[in-house]
C-alpha cells in the first residue's frame, strides 16, 4: 500500500464495530482521517477508533480517562508515601502488552489529572479478531486503573473525558 489510505478500511471497521455490539458515531478530529466513537462495553467507557493522518495505513484505539475534583482533593490528603504507591501502582497496572500509555500529571506529589491508554494495528494484521482484541486490551486497561481510582481515592472512577485528539497521542 505504500502509505496510502485504503478507503474501504474505515467503512470495513465501521461494520465490524456494529457485529461488535457498538453503535460507532463518526467523530470530526483535524489530525484524522477518520474517527469512530463507541462505549466499550455498550454505555460504560467512550472509546475512539480511529485513522491519524500521520499513520494512514493504521487504526488506532485510544480512550482518555480524568480524575474527578473528588479524586484530586482525596490525592491531595494522602501521606507522601501512599502517593507513591498510589503512583507505582497505576504505572505498573497500565504498563501491559498490546497499550501504550500516557499520564497527565507528572508530579508524584500532584494526582494524576488524566490517564490515556492506546493500541495501534495496522492495515496487514487488521481484522475483525485482531480489532476485538485489541479493544478488549485497551478497555482492560482503563478498567483496572479506574479501579486503582476508586479504591485509592473513592467516587466512581476516572470519567470518560472522550477526548481522541491525535495530537494529545502523539502521532500528528
Amino acid at each position: 500500500m505504500n502509505g496510502k489510505i485504503d478507503l474501504t478500511v474505515p467503512t470495513r471497521v465501521g461494520e465490524w464495530l456494529r457485529e461488535m455490539g457498538f453503535s460507532p458515531v463518526t467523530r470530526a478530529d483535524p489530525k484524522a482521517n477518520w474517527l469512530f466513537e463507541v462505549t466499550y462495553p455498550p454505555g460504560h467507557i467512550r472509546v475512539g477508533v480511529g485513522n491519524p493522518k500521520a499513520m494512514p495505513r493504521s487504526v488506532t484505539i485510544a480512550c482518555r480517562l480524568t480524575a474527578t475534583t473528588e479524586q484530586v482533593a482525596a490525592f491531595r490528603n494522602l501521606e507522601e508515601d501512599s502517593k507513591r504507591e498510589f503512583w507505582q501502582t497505576l504505572r505498573a497496572t497500565l504498563n501491559r502488552e498490546f497499550v501504550e500509555f500516557q499520564i497527565e500529571g507528572m508530579r508524584l506529589s500532584d494526582c494524576p489529572i488524566a490517564f490515556q491508554v492506546t493500541a495501534i494495528r495496522f492495515d496487514d494484521g487488521l481484522s475483525l479478531d485482531s480489532l476485538a482484541r485489541t479493544m478488549s486490551s485497551v478497555n482492560k486497561a482503563c478498567i483496572d486503573a479506574c479501579a486503582i481510582f476508586e479504591e485509592r481515592l473513592g467516587s466512581a472512577g476516572p470519567a470518560s473525558g472522550g477526548e481522541f485528539e491525535f495530537k494529545r497521542l502523539g502521532v500528528q
